[in-house]
């Protein structure tokens, strides 16, 4: 976000920062210190005198970084401090509160087919994830064996967090390693246990152990410095690479992802399209693996992914700041419209319990590989159980009318 706030119209807007993160200082925060009209630090404060600073403030649209991630005050936003709240880049996801009015989203995140997943209005920038271009990245550029590489093998990586590598995604993996011949996994260090925990599934299924290496965590300057070791990433699932993804694509380092429905198995496919390489996006499993293995066996590939990275750094639509801020000014101004006009929506929370029922009881893996007429007649046929005992009101979504009885 630090480029965001530099690039903002002074002359068309003022902006405070409300911090709520982490009770220390760093060089990223001075940057945006220096750059707001107003830097106001709620650690000490109660989300009541929270609310009152912002309503003292006279903050006219409220942007909730955060959404339900560690350390956020969403009962800030409950007690409406401020007319408008928007739900942006934290959270990959619904708020489903009544007091967000908008997510900021992008055509490929949040396509028009899907608006009726979301509680909040669905407005749009023409890629959601904002990237700062001036961040800083080490001059020290380790080297493959500095980091436990073998230095001719083709080094596939997933330098997601530990936590997103599913069975699922895991055993894909394997696939891959299995169909090329001396390619490596590098992986993001979940821990001693839990790498020889993955260490020992893999070769219960046939792989060498020692063909998975793991990245020792770094500070983010380092760690980003050494992407470029790797040949290709390969995207997790149903949860993508969101900053991740952005790190990769900007150490020219492409990534094969498959997305879903949701938000979040949706990002990296944003990413990766922006980044000007769409053809890197899958539409099965199947392809992914097939196309993991064609890329892992042919490497001239990778060359022509990467050049393409490379010469689009500054260009693409991912990494164009300037941009981005031009048209997050003009949501804004839209916003500021609606208020003014008497159209502000209002979220619609219809039924939204029940699904949230549902939804729990489900398994989101599988449901994301779905279609969508099979995933829609999976939950119509929950809803009428539901119905069938207590009627429901009809919504926007799945339940606009009780399909069978209809029938």
């Amino acid at each position: 976000m630090t480029q965001i706030v530099e690039l903002h119209d002074r002359k068309q807007f003022e902006i405070f920062a409300y911090y709520c993160g982490i009770k220390r200082t760093d060089s990223t925060q001075a940057r945006i210190m220096k750059n707001v009209d107003h830097w106001v630090d709620l650690n000490g404060l109660s989300d009541e005198q929270a609310s009152l600073k912002i309503k003292e403030d006279e903050i006219d649209i409220l942007v909730d970084l955060n959404g339900y991630t560690k350390d956020a005050r969403t009962q800030i936003f409950s007690q409406r401090p401020a007319p408008i709240s928007v739900n942006w880049f934290g959270f990959p996801g619904t708020m489903g509160s009544p007091y967000h009015h908008y997510i900021i989203a992008d055509p490929y995140i949040i396509p028009e087919s899907n608006e009726k997943y979301y509680t909040e209005k669905v407005v749009r920038l023409p890629c959601y994830q904002p990237n700062d271009r001036n961040r800083v990245v080490s001059t020290y550029a380790p080297s493959r064996e500095q980091e436990g590489l073998p230095e001719d093998a083709f080094v596939y990586c997933c330098l997601n967090g530990m936590q997103k590598l599913t069975p699922i995604v895991f055993h894909r993996f394997i696939k891959i390693l299995d169909q090329v011949p001396g390619s490596v996994l590098w992986l993001l260090s979940g821990g001693k246990e839990a790498n020889e925990r993955v260490q020992k599934l893999a070769g219960d299924n046939g792989i060498a152990p020692e063909r998975l290496i793991f990245a020792e965590k770094k500070a983010n300057p380092d760690h980003v410095a050494r992407y470029p070791l790797a040949d290709l990433f390969l995207d997790t699932f149903p949860y993508t690479s969101h900053t991740t993804a952005a790190d990769s694509l900007w150490m020219g380092v492409p990534i094969l992802t498959l997305p879903g429905r949701t938000f979040a198995s949706r990002v990296c496919g944003s990413l990766v399209r922006a980044a000007g390489i769409p053809e890197m996006i899958c539409k099965t499993p199947e392809e992914y693996i097939a196309r993991a293995i064609e890329i892992g066996r042919n490497p001239g590939m990778i060359d022509t992914l990467k050049g393409k990275l490379t010469e689009g750094r500054f260009t693409c639509l991912l990494f164009d700041t300037p941009r981005l801020v031009r048209e997050l000014e003009n949501l804004f101004h839209g916003m500021w419209d609606d208020l003014i006009n008497g159209s502000l929506p209002t979220p619609d929370l219809t039924n939204l319990e029940i699904y949230h029922e549902i939804g729990c009881g489900l398994d989101l893996e599988a449901m994301d590989l779905l279609d969508d007429d099979a995933y829609h007649y999976l939950y119509e046929q929950k809803l009428l159980e539901r119905d069938n005992f207590y009627p429901l009101r009809s919504d926007g979504r799945l339940w606009q009318f009780p399909p069978s009885k209809s029938a």
